[in-house]
């Protein structure tokens, strides 16, 4: 008997789906309806409560949610808006299974974790904390991990926090990439994760150093790279040595694995199943290039006093690619194919700074069974005024993000996963920003402060315009951080949304007012404008399908959104006073 599975814990989760699904999908402009009702071409009404958020998304209280006045299947769902969704009848059927396997994860999460209060949650030790996150805020079917079956899921989703265990390979050096920080030696990187003993071990099995050593996750040698690597391995191009090192336990982006028992680093490596949109594989695009963007990025944020204080880099020490001498004769090939094998060696956020939590800003917006958002938790734990705590939490992180953007041309992808808070005695003290592979751009001009960035790693970064970089502040922090944390903490009753981007804009204004001297880039960067655009991934999944493709899917574009810190400004705070306080 499946004892995740149970009636009354379906009935729970689906009820949230839905009211995420409706929410998301009516935002994305999928469908409209109205604040209490959504009517489908099919015929099928669904009611409930709901507030409309300053962002304009429906905010639904998923215990009023009804279908024709019964209770809801979330499943049905689909079928019912099938018009409106408009997939054609294999793409929603796929649909259909990764919302399936979401579900069931949804109530894996729910045994473990779903009777934690908020203030429970954040005693949790970190991995733990992060392994209680739902996912991907917007995804609807965000845990499909597609090609994994219960058995995969038990041992390797992070929900479950069980030990992973590395499989290595030591692969002909002839056909690998390798990007390496500067005074990373690779022998000394493997005796510091794995430790001498069992780095001596690696070595002798392999006979020697003369190889790369990589690491893979062990479903991917098992369903994919032992199969794959036939004639490499037969060429002796390719020899596997077995499980190696200490234990990891698995991030929510999956892919990434930080050490069960802490070290100092965290890893990153292929996965060949589809999970939010891509298939978790490797490019090799950047990887020659990253540890040397990373490098460079910790090199001016240290150098600058405004980032200084607050901005870690989580830097790649060592990035390694598989250059697959068959497929490399089939360039055109589907993307997922060219990416099997690759590893992301980078420093763990919480060695780095040893005493300080590193959370994925995706925690602060997490809520437990008491409805809590962690945020306004840790602000209570800390001893500060939520608004004093928000402040803090905007100028460390915000301010940071924004001033790197204006002076050096450089946008992060700010995410929840991207982007860590760096806590002290519960208070936002600073940030960590990581994953430098495709997740970074550099503005289309060239601006005197980023002269310093190598040619080869300014090669490879991708180059866009004012007017689209300064969305990977706006659509993935304010949109798919901020959106959700400013909601969570009205509904609460714990701060109403527009005084949320009130102390927002003031920090932001206050940062405006101390450095006139970049008063033409902050025209340039506007975070300000009436309107900004709205960015939709689920439309592009029910759009394009499941068909392989040759570059990853790119999001869609709704109408503009009203941008609520195009409000009019309050009183500014002082920078000053707030950047020392927040020290």
């Amino acid at each position: 008997m499946d004892h995740i599975v149970t009636f009354e814990r379906f009935q729970r989760v689906g009820r949230r789906w839905l009211a995420k699904a409706v929410s998301e999908l009516a935002w994305e402009e999928v469908f409209g309806c109205s604040e209490s009702r959504l009517e489908l071409t099919s015929g099928v009404v669904y009611t409930y409560r709901a507030v409309r958020r300053i962002w304009g998304n429906l905010d639904i209280d998923a215990t009023t949610i009804r279908r024709d006045g019964d209770e809801p299947d979330p499943l049905q769902f689909v079928i019912d808006a099938r018009d409106e969704l408009g997939m054609n009848p294999a793409t929603e059927a796929m649909f259909l299974q990764e919302l399936k396997n979401t579900l069931r994860q949804d109530c894996a999460i729910d045994v473990r974790w779903g009777k934690r209060t908020a203030d429970e949650l954040t005693d949790l030790p970190t991995d733990s904390l992060h392994a209680a996150l739902e996912g991907h805020p917007k995804a609807v079917a965000n845990k499909g991990r597609l090609g994994w079956g219960v058995d995969d899921l038990a041992r390797y989703g992070p929900e479950n926090g069980a030990p992973i265990r590395l499989e290595w390979l030591a692969l002909d050096p002839g056909r690998v990439r390798q990007g390496r920080g500067a005074g990373i030696e690779s022998e000394c990187l493997l005796r510091s994760a794995l430790g001498d003993d069992q780095t001596r071990r690696l070595l002798a099995e392999a006979g020697g150093t003369e190889r790369v050593f990589m690491p893979v996750h062990p479903w991917q040698w098992d369903h994919c790279l032992a199969q794959s690597l036939v004639a490499d391995i037969a060429e002796n191009r390719v020899e596997r040595l077995g499980p190696f090192g200490p234990p990891f336990v698995a991030s929510p982006s999956l892919r990434t694995l930080v050490p069960k028992d802490g070290g100092p680093y965290e890893i990153k490596l292929a996965l060949g199943i589809l999970n939010t949109s891509a298939w978790r594989g490797m490019p090799g695009k950047y990887i020659e290039q990253g540890a040397a963007i990373s490098d460079w990025v910790a090199d001016i944020v240290a150098a600058d006093p405004v980032t200084a204080p607050f901005v870690t880099v989580q830097k790649e020490v060592l990035g390694l690619w598989w250059d697959d001498p068959l497929m490399a004769q089939a360039p055109d090939a589907p993307y997922r194919w060219h990416e099997t094998l690759g590893a992301i060696w980078r420093q763990n956020g919480e060695f780095l700074l040893p005493g300080r939590r590193v959370l994925m800003m995706a925690a602060l917006f997490h809520e437990g069974a008491d409805n809590e958002p962690l945020a306004a938790a840790f602000a209570r734990k800390a001893g500060l005024p939520l608004e004093e705590w928000l402040r803090r939490l905007f100028e460390v992180s915000v301010v940071p993000l924004w001033h790197i953007l204006c002076r050096y041309g450089l946008a992060f992808i700010a995410h929840g996963q991207n982007i860590n808070v760096v806590l002290h005695a519960n208070v936002p003290v600073g940030i960590t920003v990581k994953d430098f592979q495709g997740d970074l751009d550099l503005v289309d001009r060239d601006f005197p402060e980023a002269e310093s960035l190598p040619p080869a790693a300014r090669a490879v970064l991708p180059r866009k315009p004012p007017a689209y970089i300064v969305h990977n502040i706006q659509t993935a922090h304010f949109v798919t951080v901020l959106r959700f944390l400013s909601a969570g903490l009205a509904r609460r009753g714990l701060l109403p949304e527009d005084r949320f981007y009130a102390l927002l804009r003031q920090v932001l204004h206050a940062y405006i007012a101390a450095h006139p001297e970049l008063s033409d880039r902050f025209a340039l960067f506007d975070l300000f404008q009436a309107k900004m655009p709205r960015v939709a991934i689920n439309r592009v999944r029910f759009q394009i399908g499941y068909e392989d493709s040759a570059a990853r899917p790119l999001p869609a574009r709704g109408t503009d959104l009203d941008n609520p810190l195009a409000a009019p400004l309050e009183p500014a705070a002082d920078y000053d006073a707030v950047s020392s306080a927040a020290q």
